[in-house]
């Protein structure tokens, strides 16, 4: 929605409730929280807009997504809630307002620049949320970096008369380039207006419009310095070892081959290329993905944006937090895409249009919906070929929403009428390279195949390679044979055959797999006490359980602070004196940052204690540990001869259609959920470098596997 500044501020003035209707629509979030934030911040950001130092410049409010009011940077989960746009007295300029509705009486200074500590517990400094809408643009932003636009950015406390605590020490110099603003009489009628008007001294409507309809566009310079970076780390993430190093040559052959024919004319269509990568947990598939993206950035023969594409929020988080440590950039998080932003633009509102029109717009018709759709907006969110090499990470996790058996999947920010994710990342990309392990799709809408990769790749006439690492193993001590013993044991191939193991585990032998711990504990606190010890030689240790607890201290402000009797986990264990309780809760992610859980920043709760949480298959899956400790829930029991689920110790959130066929006796539906919970145990089972310990709360699975494993009596199997 692009007005002028006229336009909002007698909307504001006249036509609130209109205009929060309209925003409600256009985001599609109603809630009451959100409704009286709209009202409280948007008159009062019109008050600020009235000032005489200001001119008639245009302001970008709403787009379709999750915070209240806000602009989505291209292809980006990021959301500016304001930007003023216009010109200063040399180029083109934006200026991004982020407006907080905040009570912040009760909050103080954090102990980093970008944190802040609010009643509520510690948050992300608005400042530094700005910083990072600003980096974005000046380095990703086509219509900034094609016009050499400047961005600046602010934030303006619309509630809060004051805001002591936000500029504090240690946020001097966070502040000082991204000012904070607060409701009060010399802010909003001097301060704040004159800090504008230095920026934005005329308006620009051309520029107002191109800036709304910009795509995402590398600033090539940027990106081959944090390529640069990647290369010469010597960071664990980027680091080729030995048959990775292989591995990612024949990859890069391959692409190579395939670059000239992607760089031909638009009017051929082989001019696409797509490679998919194959390969088993720990065959070094994301370093991979990480090193030919590093490559292929620093290739001056490519022509267009290289991009590392996620599949998940928490794969996202992590792969953003890695560039950014490595790089020394904040703004190196730019080049990670997640696959939601593949979407043209198809939306809710333009499907309820569609069928109020009496037009068939169901999943089934999502052709014939792109169709129609790209005939009746005036340009693509995400355009063809936008990218020139698309590297998608964990791609099995690709939604793909035609799959038989999987209809009222959730969508997980994806628009399903707009089909499956991977044609659409062929369709963007001149080159597609897909990295994925089939036996870890582990939830409701992770649904693509190769099979309907290689169709898709047909499709657009595409030259198609499968490169296989099967044999290569990096973590487990480089045992292949435990990878192998882990698959045969769990039976992860026995979907077909109803959840019954019919073929003996595969005996692993140390000898031949290499040095590997694999003990099985009596309680939880002997396994807890078997990865302190490695905690104290500075390994890195990590518990984990499949998604068999109830996740009741999500939301909750210091989870760790929770008495025993609210956290997550709560074990019982008999004593000579007495019994004891072991508790934990959950991954703590707040704001959706997976990768507190997985890196440990400095001053996080787990960098102190990384046993103080637990994590879940989704959130540690493309990522490995020294040593972890897995808690085997009574989700996946071992009875007589075969893998059963107790699907009252099932809490995975993500497996509702699954779950609920299984409660309703759908043919196959049982089978399905034990085939993910042996999918999830084989994620779990597979983090570690060096050793893996389990405790078992149930009986009959715990002596199952210990016979699996006496039956060699070469393992390393240690009971206590």
């Amino acid at each position: 929605m692009l007005l002028d500044v006229q336009t909002f501020r007698r909307r504001a003035a006249y036509e609130l409730d209109q205009l929060v209707d309209d925003l409600s629509r256009e985001t599609r979030r109603s809630t009451p929280a959100e409704r009286t934030a709209w009202r409280s911040s948007l008159p009062t950001l019109a008050q600020v807009l009235a000032s005489p130092l200001l001119g008639d410049f245009h302001v970008h409010l709403g787009r379709p997504g999750e915070l209240v009011v806000e602009y989505r940077l291209p292809a980006s989960t990021a959301w500016a809630d304001v930007v003023l746009l216009g010109r200063s007295n040399d180029r083109p300029t934006a200026v991004v307002v982020e407006l907080k509705d905040w009570d912040v009486s009760r909050d103080s200074s954090g102990e980093r620049e970008s944190l802040v500590r609010r009643w509520t517990g510690d948050e992300l400094h608005p400042s530094d949320q700005v910083r990072g809408y600003v980096e974005y643009c000046r380095r990703f932003h086509s219509t900034v970096l094609e016009r050499t636009a400047s961005v600046d950015g602010c934030v303006f406390f619309t509630y809060a008369s004051a805001a002591d605590a936000y500029v504090a020490m240690p946020h001097h110099d966070l502040v000082r380039d991204y000012p904070v603003f607060a409701r009060n009489a010399d802010d909003v009628e001097s301060r704040f207006p004159r800090y504008l008007a230095e920026r934005l001294v005329s308006a620009d409507a051309d520029f107002a419009r191109d800036f709304e309809r910009g795509v995402y566009l590398q600033d090539r310079g940027f990106v081959r310095q944090i390529s640069t970076a990647i290369r010469r780390s010597e960071d664990r993430p980027f680091v080729l070892l030995d048959q990775q190093r292989r591995g990612f040559e024949l990859c890069l052959a391959q692409i190579e081959r395939r670059l000239k024919p992607a760089k031909a004319t638009a009017k051929r269509r082989s001019s696409k290329s797509v490679i998919v990568i194959e390969g088993p947990p720990g065959s070094g598939k994301s370093v991979i993905a990480a090193q030919l993206w590093a490559e292929l950035a620093d290739r001056e023969s490519i022509d267009g944006n290289v991009v590392l594409t996620t599949t998940s929020t928490a794969q996202r988080s992590n792969w953003e937090q890695l560039f950014e440590r490595v790089s020394g950039a904040r703004a190196a998080r730019g080049v990670v895409v997640g696959a939601n932003r593949y979407n043209p633009g198809l939306n809710q509102k333009w499907l309820q249009k569609e069928r109020a029109s009496g037009r068939p717009t169901t999943i089934g018709s999502w052709r014939e919906n792109l169709d129609r759709f790209g005939r009746s907006v005036e340009g693509l969110k995400c355009p063809d070929d936008q990218f020139a090499v698309s590297i998608v990470d964990e791609a099995h996790a690709l939604i793909d929403p035609t799959t038989a058996g999987r209809e009222g999947m959730a969508a997980s920010g994806w628009m399903l009428h707009a089909g499956p994710q991977a044609w659409h990342v062929m369709r963007a990309s001149k080159v597609s390279v897909f990295l994925l392990d089939p036996d870890q799709s582990y939830r409701d809408n992770e649904t693509t195949s190769i099979e309907r990769l290689q169709a898709f790749a047909e499709e657009f006439g595409a030259d198609f390679t499968r490169i296989s690492l099967e044999g290569a193993q990096f973590r487990c001590g480089g045992s292949a044979e435990y990878l192998e013993w882990v698959d045969r044991s769990l039976d992860v191939e026995s979907d077909a055959r109803g959840g019954v193991q019919t073929r003996p585990p595969t005996r692993w032998r140390r000898t031949l797999g290499g040095p590997y711990e694999f003990e099985v504990l009596g309680t939880p606190f002997a396994l807890e006490a078997s990865l302190r010890r490695h905690e104290a030689s500075g390994r890195s240790v990590r518990l984990l359980a499949s998604y068999s607890r109830k996740w009741r201290s999500k939301g909750v402000a210091n989870p760790h602070r929770l008495p025993p009797t609210d956290q997550d986990f709560r074990i019982d264990v008999n004593t000579p004196q007495g019994v004891k309780s072991w508790t934990r809760i959950w991954n703590y992610t707040p704001a959706e940052d997976y990768s507190i859980f997985i890196q440990a920043p400095r001053g996080s709760p787990i960098s102190s204690d990384q046993l103080c949480e637990v994590g879940c298959p989704y959130v540690v899956r493309g990522f490995d540990f020294d040593y972890v400790g897995v808690l085997w829930m009574s989700d996946l029991v071992w009875r007589r001869d075969r893998w059963a689920v107790n699907l009252d110790q099932v809490h995975e959130s993500a497996w509702r259609l699954a779950v609920s066929g299984a409660r309703r006796d759908r043919p196959g539906a049982l089978a399905e959920v034990v085939r993910r919970l042996q999918r999830g145990y084989r994620i779990l089972l597979t983090r570690a470098i060096r050793g893996t310990y389990v405790w078992f709360e149930d009986d009959e699975t715990r002596e199952h596997v210990e016979d699996l494993l006496r039956q060699d009596r070469g393992s390393s199997l240690r009971l206590q």
